[in-house]
């Protein structure tokens, strides 16, 4: 059996980065209960489950984890194979944390199609942006998380959609700074629900940025379709500046003017032009100069999460987990 301190370094040594592992380190740990076989053995199964791995194989010195085989990758970019794995089996241990944290009572209520959930929204709002989407989510109990711990040191994932039995979870990575980008990337990886693309696998998740990468499957691109049918009622806007060159001001005035007929955010007007013309500076500049302006999205991501939660459905451990993994007091949880 592997010591504390062993167990540390067999997971550094695999690849999980040092937060991930303080993240996933149960609090009753102590230098005393390091001097117990059991507790050495419970804290290896708490630490294997919270990151995905199989406990017999740590157990061994050889780590492995689980949930690689049964997920499905979208735009990996340069990531390895065990990068991927850890990615997969740290995204799905939290995914399923965050399921159990969000009950349903009674009957659960399966996601419309996009098209139909945009007129919904558009029933009470003026535009399909990001508050709306988020209330839609966990309306039809989907948490929404942003992880503020990651797996990996360096890499990054874009977002995650982890499914158990008939829920669903969606796990943002990579932070942005503007509603409009944020919303796109829920919208993306709701579109995987609503279309079925997870009906075989446990988990999908998309490795590099959504807006940037070139290369994209099918599902890639329908699932970009219906996201853009959400926001925008067109799969395929065509949303292109009169002028090929443009600063980032004109695109706000541009975005402002045309957003209000069409009842379009004009944060996801912006992006749309960037799309077309992958001026994307101009376009985050525009995105800079649109109101609000550049916001904390992910601790706002969050602080919904922790008003919506359930934490009693959790044991005091995993509530302790679940709150690290979104940057949370666990002891106001």
């Amino acid at each position: 059996m592997l010591t504390a301190n062993q167990l540390r370094r067999e997971l550094r040594q695999a690849g999980v980065a040092n937060a991930a592992v303080d993240a996933v380190w149960p609090e009753w740990w102590s230098a005393d209960a390091a001097n117990s076989m059991s507790a050495t053995a419970e804290l290896t199964y708490t630490v294997a489950r919270r990151l995905g791995m199989s406990p017999t194989a740590l157990f061994d010195g050889s780590p492995e984890f689980l949930w690689r085989d049964e997920t499905k990758f979208k735009n990996l970019g340069t990531t390895s194979e065990r990068e991927q794995a850890i990615l997969a089996s740290f995204g799905t241990a939290v995914g399923r944390c965050a399921i159990r944290a969000t009950p349903v009572e009674g009957s659960l209520a399966e996601l419309p199609d996009l098209a139909h959930v945009r007129e919904i929204i558009l029933a009470a709002a003026q535009f399909v942006e990001l508050r709306e989407i988020l209330n839609l989510c966990w309306a039809i109990r989907i948490p929404v998380i942003q992880l503020e711990v990651f797996a990996l040191r360096q890499k990054r994932m874009q977002a995650m959609t982890v499914r158990l039995e008939d829920r669903h979870a969606i796990l943002l990575g990579r932070q942005s700074s503007f509603y409009a980008q944020t919303a796109f990337v829920i919208g993306h990886e709701l579109a995987h629900i609503a279309l079925g693309h997870l009906a075989n696998d446990t988990n999908l998740l998309d490795i590099e940025d959504l807006l940037t990468t070139s290369e994209k499957d099918g599902e890639e691109i329908d699932a970009d379709h219906e996201a853009l049918m959400l926001l925008t009622g067109d799969r395929d806007p065509q949303v292109v500046p009169d002028a090929d060159q443009f600063t980032g001001q004109q695109l706000v005035k541009a975005a402002l003017q045309a957003s209000a007929g069409g009842r379009i955010e004009p944060g996801t007007l912006a992006l749309c032009a960037g799309y077309a013309t992958k001026r994307w500076p101009q376009t985050f500049a525009a995105l800079r100069g649109l109101p609000p302006g550049r916001q904390n999205v992910g601790q706002q991501i969050n602080d919904l999460a922790t008003s919506q939660f359930s934490w009693s459905e959790l044991s005091y451990g995993n509530r302790q987990y679940l709150a690290q993994v979104i940057g949370r007091d666990y002891a106001a949880a």
